[in-house]
């Protein structure tokens, strides 16, 4: 199984918004067969896996990291193709959420004779796959806040600069999680001070550029802002009833779509607009106080601070914009996941503590 889930890794970047599985098949204890699933369209693990192993595939164990389907989709249902081949057993972390699959792909091979066991790694499979399990139970995107800090918890200068508190090792860390999701959330002040393009840059591996997102109520971003650029990605902003005619007319003319918020639950709304767009993974980039909203409204399912090796110094602006608490009662803790050393700079991978 833990060899499925490499395998699945590989389509980590491309797969979305369908889940990245692998698949390992095994007869007289030699391996023969594997694949993973690239991309939406193309051929799932499963079947990749089967016509590599051809007959060999009549009597032998399956791993794969998720319930085949057992729904037509843009491909025909895994489930048919494995008992077609002859398999003796299928072995699965867990059930499929998605409720056009749900158990039904386990159902319907154990009706035809193959027996299913399920649970096998099934911890260190929901971590992986922790993106499209959480879109597929909730529908919204698992939302994961990247904060680069110095080691006195400044974001930037007063005046806002900040390139660069890390180093280049750390950024191209942070490109690989860029990478990872589907759409990155920036709001207006950071898209004005940093003129950032938000794209993914320097990953090596076959990738996706996310979907680019901006908060802007007010439509103060300028029109020549490289985010509406669309040449590079696309560019989706959210404004409200307040944005002059102007700005609105000059996104149309750009070709840059443009959501009106509603007046209560902003956030709630993005979200759920992501995720009707099949966004997974949602990265909130920035800035403090738009970081500091999805903490106050507990929408963060994952936090990844990188630790520069510098100090601001007083007056700088702080990483963190949440208000402090009355109490230590109503302090939130997080859990450390990960400690990770890259170059001079840290990264340090926190989950909400009553989170798996």
């Amino acid at each position: 199984m833990r060899q499925a889930l490499a395998l699945a890794k590989k389509g980590r970047l491309t797969a979305p918004p369908n889940p990245w599985v692998g698949c390992v098949i095994v007869k007289e204890g030699q391996v023969v067969g594997q694949g993973f699933h690239l991309a939406p369209g193309s051929a799932h693990a499963e079947r990749i896996a089967l016509e590599q192993a051809g007959h060999h595939a009549q009597g032998a164990t399956v791993y794969v990291t998720l319930e085949p389907c057992s729904h037509h989709g843009r491909t025909p249902p895994c489930c048919d193709s494995l008992i077609q081949a002859g398999v003796k057993r299928v072995v699965i972390p867990m059930l499929d959420p998605d409720p056009r699959v749900a158990g039904e792909g386990k159902k319907k091979l154990e009706r035809a004779g193959v027996e299913v066991t399920c649970g096998v790694a099934q911890e260190e499979v929901e971590k992986e796959l922790a993106p499209y399990l959480y879109h597929r139970h909730t529908g919204l995107p698992y939302c994961l806040v990247k904060i680069a800090s110095s080691l006195d918890g400044k974001a930037a200068l007063a005046n806002g600069e900040s390139k660069w508190i890390t180093t280049e090792e750390a950024r191209l860390d942070a490109h690989y999680l860029r990478a990872s999701s589907q759409a990155i959330l920036i709001g207006s002040r950071t898209a004005c001070l940093d003129q950032p393009y938000l794209t993914v840059r320097g990953v090596k591996e076959p990738h996706c550029q996310p979907l680019r997102v901006v908060l802007d109520r007010r439509g103060t971003v300028p029109l020549l802002s490289p985010l509406f650029v669309t040449e590079f990605s696309s560019t989706l902003v959210f404004t409200s009833r307040y944005a002059p005619i102007e700005y609105l007319q000059g996104l149309e003319k750009l070709s840059v779509e443009s959501v009106v918020l509603p007046q209560e639950n902003e956030l709630e709304f993005v979200l759920k607009t992501l995720g009707q767009r099949g966004v997974l993974q949602l990265m909130v980039e920035g800035g403090p106080c738009l970081q500091a909203a999805f903490f106050q409204r507990h929408l963060v399912q994952k936090v990844c601070v990188y630790l520069g090796a510098c100090l601001l110094g007083k007056g700088s602006i702080d990483a963190f914009a949440i208000p402090c608490v009355e109490t230590m009662t109503q302090v939130v803790n997080w859990r450390l996941d990960n400690v990770q050393r890259l170059g001079q700079n840290v990264r340090l991978d926190y989950f909400p503590e009553n989170s798996k």
